[in-house]
């Protein structure tokens, strides 16, 4: 789904609250392994991305997570936590 059906020209649609909850060193990009030089300069930059998209869906809050990549649950399991039942409470 990821390569043929992009999801983001939908994300405007959602009507649900929704948190994206990011670490901003990701740089996960999917098919940058074979993407040109002109497109893998543009992709997996979540610290610019996440802002962008959240800006994009109705009633979303980004949760950024500085210095963490793209697992924070993993990396700081007991801080992703916190903030994820903060942002539960608050909807």
């Amino acid at each position: 789904m990821i390569f043929t059906q992009p999801v983001v020209y939908e994300f405007k649609n959602l009507v649900v609250p929704t948190v994206l909850m990011i670490g901003d060193a990701d740089t996960t990009a999917i098919g940058s392994d074979v993407a040109p030089p002109q497109v893998k300069s543009k992709i997996g930059h979540y610290n610019v991305l996440g802002k962008k998209i959240a800006a994009i869906i109705p009633h979303a809050t980004l949760v950024e997570f500085p210095g963490l990549g793209h697992a924070p649950q993993m990396e700081k399991p007991e801080h992703f936590h916190r903030l994820l039942l903060n942002a539960l409470t608050q909807n």
